[in-house]
């Protein structure tokens, strides 16, 4: 396949190299200073789990119109998926156009006018740019997920991760999960920035994280009233009601670990706008009741 990638922060990045690794011919949107260093270095990532790094050749392009792409791959936050799609109003042809990303609106978020097949879809990794370097680790209980279909490129796409080791699940209902994945992280970004975005002092900070806890077990509580499916199995298992004290626990543990860094708190710090606005987000869809007060006292804005 011939892929544009459209935001090579470290979720483009490491997916553009899993991608050119695999044998795909890859493109990077121009947005100086990171595409720069693309322009002169390629696209290199990094397991810093295993030491595996991967790095491949790729072509900056300034126009999304100059040329034909199989997938697009749009891994931008949340508040640029307006910026992102005036770009790609020039895409030529019927691509795939997959959304790789935060967004708890789903497609009624997304610019109107981009051409082509418009996807959703998460990454299944968490990490921090080191330089030009993406330093990444694979999020075991969260593969990287694309919604299910028939769409030819993103069973190309598929079959591409998992032949590079990585994790992926097909989702029925993108839209729901993005939803209720939005007030996952908003809950647990929220109780880091609690905690100076520390994840160890997150972790030893049992009063927060059983806030937390309850916030998402009461957010994921309203989007079922709400009619909203697609709840991951594995967060609606560990939130159910009955299990508050298991979740406080395995929170603890998971954040106190290397993972809490990776997995939450370094995108956390970098990308504390977005994070906010995703928890007005979160708040502004739910009905204020007594039903939601750990949530809201949580995602509150700050004074």
């Amino acid at each position: 396949m011939r892929v544009l990638i459209v935001g090579a922060g470290v979720v483009g990045t490491v997916y553009g190299a899993q991608l050119g690794a695999a044998g795909h011919s890859i493109c990077v949107l121009s947005h100086p200073p990171r595409t720069d260093e693309i322009a002169a270095h390629g696209l290199t990532a990094r397991d810093v789990l295993t030491g595996d790094q991967t790095g491949i050749g790729a072509r900056v392009i300034d126009d999304a119109g100059t040329d034909r792409y199989d997938l697009v791959l749009v891994a931008v936050r949340s508040d640029q998926l307006a910026g992102a799609g005036d770009r790609l109003g020039a895409l030529d042809g019927a691509p795939t156009v997959l959304f790789f990303g935060n967004n708890p609106a789903g497609r009624l978020a997304l610019p109107a006018r981009v051409p082509g097949e418009v996807r959703l879809g998460f990454p299944g990794v968490g990490g921090v740019m080191r330089g030009a370097t993406a330093d990444y680790v694979r999020i075991r209980p969260q593969p990287t997920a694309l919604e299910a279909g028939s769409d030819p490129r993103l069973a190309d796409l598929d079959r591409a991760l998992r032949g590079r080791g990585f994790a992926v699940q097909r989702v029925d209902d993108m839209d729901g999960w993005l939803a209720y994945h939005a007030a996952f992280v908003a809950c647990i970004a929220a109780a880091l920035y609690r905690c100076g975005t520390d994840a160890t002092r997150l972790a030893a900070d049992r009063q927060t994280l059983a806030l937390m806890c309850a916030a998402i077990t009461e957010a994921f509580a309203a989007l079922r009233r709400a009619g909203v499916t697609g709840l991951p199995r594995n967060l609606a298992v560990l939130h159910s009601p009955l299990l508050k004290a298991v979740a406080a626990r395995y929170w603890a543990r998971t954040i106190g670990s290397p993972a809490g860094e990776l997995w939450f708190a370094a995108h956390a710090r970098h990308a504390q706008a977005e994070m906010r606005a995703l928890g007005q987000q979160v708040t502004a869809r739910l009905p204020d009741s007594a039903a939601s007060s750990h949530l809201r006292e949580l995602l509150r804005p700050p004074a």
